[in-house]
């Protein structure tokens, strides 16, 4: 058994894991920095330069555990921005001039750490969140398409400068530049779909860069269009922060303040969303401190800037890496940042010689993730009102910049949900309402966005239990903050109802994340919640999360039914079971493996009932994970319990075709098999200390699954979880082969039973 990694003194004895984690990490953020400095205009050292302070000074701070920090490609474009405003469009002046905003940046972050504050951003409406990512990744791509073709140009500081110069960049098109550039970005994506085992283990990031090294030598590109480095990193890599320029130069000041709430908005943001994600794929379920966190990217922040850095924020796919590779704790972050330092001193010559269109096409790929399609089916599938908010920010932001399209969208967000509470304005034509009173019930809804829900809050025992009951009103992302302070001053594990009155008009989509979210945590740590008075909310969509209004004057409009549903409903008539096509948020009751990984998890189609016996539930089963925020994941799940005996005490017990699973099953051991078995031969059966799973596994089991050698069965508290790990959604053929799963499981259990 796996005791739960510490950071610390105390992390350093899984310093196996963390370092050889550390090594594959810097593999992936060697190419990632380079780029990432790249695209905010910067030298490609400082990249290199901020991941190292990164990684040697967060260990010592903590708030997080497996994230790995450095710079994102999330801020780019609002660092070249920064850059060329305070410069008067000279990146070379305006650098040393910006590098005084990111410290003010850190300062602030450290400020806001020491007032507790360090979910500020979660007022933000999700997805105003979505679209300043998804606009950011557009940006990035449109800026990165000139160096994929080899146009040397000045970046603007705009988009639609950005757009204006593509055509000029065609025309400048470098062939042998353009064809490194096309089978790097090809490459890239190619890896990162491949099924091929020994093909995802290779970083993609690192295998371009290779490629790219060995064709820039191949075609012999000009130097110019290869990476830049210092002849010494000591004399000409580090830039000093102009201060004395920017105190001395009062014109400047609003440039610098104007910078300093956009890296704060957007590190805010960015930073509370990854740690969040990463915590949902975390194999030791621990909890990131958001304001630990927040303090400690401000120390780093101006730390990095002393020495020439970018800003540092914990990044999704290089801590997702560190996860895959093992990483345990944060020093896993330290050996990161030492290995980057021997890069730097070491291979500065070969990293001179990356060329710069190998970088653009991880930029763009990085940008892809962040914008594609996915993105906006997602926000369409939780409901118009959020694909028009969606829609509104992203182009506001490619229209002005970050901080305003932001502001846009948080405005756009305020009149939406306006418009849904106000009674429409053909009451005041019509007469059955006074234009004075349209405008007092406008002004009163607008003060209800921003006050606190909580009406009331009643303290009553439950079997000697304190449980706390609160009656709220609407809740939208504008007044979560009261509630949120509220809930978090509550001892861990005293139960929560909160009731939903006749006055709560809406909440929100924002909101509804967050309840699911805080359901999840009480469900983790054994906590009672309730949540009454939703039912009587109609949802905009069939999404768990969908915005929900209660008003007497909606109804629900009939969907159309999916083929999906309809094949689920007929194979619920075969097999006599309770058919459910709703969209609901997995709860992990039971605590299995599987469901604890991922964010936005997700189940409809669902069939309960009995089978031989046994209480089963079968549904189709969806979660996201990091780095791929919007990237759904399918499989089509089977609960059962033991049908001999429901009190029965079956081990807990995990079968996994080979290594699958093998990071998150830390609370288990591995069980040696009979050698020279074809059960051994395909699967790995893991158990709890002092138990002997293998005794409850039958002949006929073990027979099933070697003939079906892609099943996944993971029992807990007496309860199986099974699914073909090489299936998404199954058809009839796949769910009658999980059905006679079931039915060996259930014989398992007999046979168990027997042997008590």
């Amino acid at each position: 058994m796996i005791e739960t990694p510490q950071n610390g003194i105390k992390g350093l004895k899984h310093w196996r894991f963390d370092l050889l984690s550390g090594m594959q990490v810097a593999l992936v953020s060697l190419p990632l920095s380079l780029g990432i400095a790249i695209a905010s205009g910067a030298p490609p050292v400082t990249g290199l330069i901020s991941a190292i302070i990164a990684g040697l000074i967060f260990p010592f701070l903590g708030g997080s555990y497996v994230t790995i920090s450095g710079p994102a490609a999330g801020l780019a474009p609002a660092l070249l921005a920064g850059m060329l405003m305070l410069g008067g469009g000279d990146l070379a002046e305006g650098y040393p001039l910006l590098l005084v905003a990111i410290c003010l940046t850190g300062l602030l972050q450290i400020l806001l750490a020491f007032f507790k504050t360090g979910r500020y951003a979660i007022f933000l409406p999700v997805t105003v969140v979505e679209a300043m990512l998804a606009a950011i990744g557009l940006i990035i791509i449109i800026k990165q398409i000139p160096a994929l073709m080899g146009a040397i140009m000045p970046p603007s500081g705009t988009m639609l400068g950005s757009l204006a110069k593509l055509p000029e960049a065609f025309l400048q098109i470098e062939w042998a530049v353009f064809l490194i550039g096309a089978l790097s970005l090809f490459l890239i994506f190619y890896m990162s779909k491949s099924k091929h085992t020994w093909m995802r283990k290779m970083p993609p990031p690192l295998t371009v860069t290779l490629l790219g090294v060995a064709l820039a030598a191949i075609f012999g590109l000009d130097a110019k269009y290869l990476i830049t480095m210092p002849d010494s990193i000591i004399e000409g890599g580090i830039t000093m922060p102009a201060f004395g320029e920017v105190f001395s130069r009062p014109e400047l000041w609003w440039g610098v303040l104007i910078v300093v709430i956009t890296l704060t908005l957007i590190d805010g943001v960015e930073s509370l969303a990854t740690i969040k994600a990463v915590d949902k794929i975390d194999p030791f379920q621990r909890k990131s401190d958001p304001n630990v966190t927040l303090r400690a990217m401000g120390i780093s922040n101006s730390l990095s800037s002393i020495f020439g850095g970018l800003t540092i924020i914990p990044g999704g796919i290089k801590s997702r890496t560190n996860i895959d590779a093992g990483g345990r704790t944060l020093w896993a972050n330290f050996y990161n940042a030492t290995f980057l330092l021997i890069f730097l001193f070491v291979a500065t010559d070969f990293i001179a010689m990356v060329p710069l269109a190998a970088i653009a096409s991880i930029l763009i790929y990085v940008g892809w993730k962040l914008c594609e399609y996915k993105v906006f089916t997602k926000t369409y599938a939780v409901g118009r009102d959020q694909l028009i908010i969606f829609v509104i920010t992203i182009l506001a932001i490619l229209g002005t910049d970050l901080l305003s399209g932001i502001l846009i969208g948080v405005a756009a967000e305020v009149l939406m949900l306006l418009y849904l509470l106000m009674p429409s304005f053909r009451y005041v034509l019509a007469g059955r309402m006074s234009a004075g009173n349209s405008c007092v019930l406008m002004w009163a809804n607008l003060k209800s966005l921003f006050q606190s829900p909580v009406i009331k809050v009643k303290e009553l025992k439950r079997e000697g239990v304190t449980h706390y009951e609160m009656t709220i009103s609407s809740l939208v992302c504008f007044n979560l903050l009261p509630l949120d302070k509220l809930l978090s001053s509550l001892p861990d594990k005293e139960g929560v109802t909160l009731i939903v009155n006749e006055s709560g008009r809406i909440i929100d989509h924002t909101a509804m994340e967050y309840l699911h979210q805080f359901e999840e945590e009480c469900v983790r740590d054994g906590r009672v919640f309730e949540l009454l008075g939703i039912e009587n909310f109609v949802q905009f969509t069939g999404h768990s999360l969908a915005a929900r209004m209660q008003d007497a004057i909606l109804v629900k409009e009939q969907v159309q039914r999916s083929d999906r549903e309809l094949q689920m409903e007929r194979l619920a008539e075969r097999f006599t079971l309770a058919f459910h096509p709703d969209a609901v948020s997995t709860l992990n009751q039971e605590d299995f493996v599987y469901l604890r990984r991922g964010a936005d998890k997700e189940e409809c189609h669902s069939m309960t009932g009995t089978y031989l016996g046994a209480a089963v539930r079968l549904y189709d089963y969806s979660h996201t994970s990091a780095p791929n925020y919007h990237s759904k994941h399918w499989h089509t799940l089977i609960t059962s319990n033991c049908a001999a005996d429901a009190n029965l005490a079956v081990p807990d017990f995990v079968i996994t075709p080979g290594h699958y699973l093998e990071r998150y099953l830390v609370d288990y051991d591995e069980v040696t098999l009979p050698e020279g078995s074809a059960f051994a031969d395909k699967y790995r059966l893991y158990g709890k200390e002092g138990s002997d799973p293998l005794a409850s596994i039958t002949p006929e089991l073990m027979g099933f699954m070697v003939k079906h050698d892609d099943c996944y069965l993971e029992v807990r508290k007496g309860v199986m979880l099974a699914f073909r790990k090489d299936q998404a959604l199954a058809d009839s053929d796949e769910i009658s082969l999980l059905f006679a799963l079931t039915e060996a499981f259930n014989g398992s259990c007999g046979n168990q039973s027997g042997k008590g």
